[in-house]
């Protein structure tokens, strides 16, 4: 019998030594990833909150990878159960959920990520289960195999971030330093003195309650400092970034040529 399509190992490899490497999905055509999957990522994330990712383009960007097995989290566009589990039942590793506010909101997004007794999910899964042929044993194991990772990227979260750190069920965070910079009051500043506070605390706290953090970077610079400051997985720039700084670099060089 054929493995069920989700992709397993990414949380096993958050708490690991390795240093993951990831970037964004936005762009919808699913041979993007695939192309990228050759690249060496660890892992992606496909984006439905900034991003048009919905449902039905995810599940194509996880027919793409699949022969090359990189785990695809889904960012979706709100912490609202039928979007979780739409992610989940499409055969996403995980879900990353954005905009976390209270511990409220950590307790909800875990719940609606693991079946009972433990949480809440709804028992239909499609794709994850070989479209039912493993059903019964993909229920026995995802719980322990999803990843449930929560963004910290808000003044209110930081405020009860030890709090939020202690939620069972937890499987990693990640930094937000652009609306993370916002909501302390220095939009479009994220290289300010007191957003790089802001994350040195949010590692430090993390690394105390033994929870992997993770953090957007825009270069590799960037997330070389993020690795030294204990950051366990980084997301480098995303599918349409590496293409504009690509066609810039080649134009500028011929122009300057």
């Amino acid at each position: 019998m054929t493995n069920p399509p989700m992709v397993p190992g990414l949380r096993e490899r958050l708490r690991s030594d390795d240093f993951l490497v990831g970037t964004w999905l936005t762009l919808l055509d699913p041979v993007v990833p695939e192309l990228l999957a050759g690249s060496g990522f660890d892992l992606f994330i496909a984006d439905g909150e900034h991003g048009p990712v919905a449902t039905s383009d995810l599940v194509q960007m996880l027919v793409a990878t699949r022969a090359a097995q990189v785990p695809i989290l889904y960012r979706v566009a709100a912490n609202e159960p039928v979007r979780i589990m739409h992610a989940l039942d499409s055969g996403a590793s995980g879900v990353v959920i954005p905009q976390v506010r209270t511990v409220a909101d950590v307790e909800k997004a875990v719940a609606w990520c693991r079946y009972p007794p433990v949480g809440l999910r709804g028992i239909a899964p499609r794709r994850p289960s070989n479209y039912g042929r493993q059903g019964a044993d993909y229920m026995a194991d995802a719980n322990d195999a999803l990843t449930c990772c929560v963004q910290i990227e808000t003044h209110e979260a930081l405020g009860v971030l030890d709090a939020i750190l202690e939620v069972p069920g937890i499987d990693t965070i990640l930094v937000g330093p652009n609306d993370l910079a916002a909501s302390i009051g220095h939009t479009g500043r994220i290289d300010d003195p007191e957003v790089e506070e802001a994350i040195a605390h949010i590692i430090e706290r993390a690394r105390a309650h033994g929870i992997p953090a993770g953090a957007w970077t825009q270069s590799a610079a960037v997330a070389r400092r993020r690795r030294e400051q204990g950051f366990r997985w980084i997301t480098l720039s995303a599918d349409y970034g590496f293409i504009v700084s690509a066609a810039d670099a080649a134009v500028r060089e011929l122009r300057e040529a």
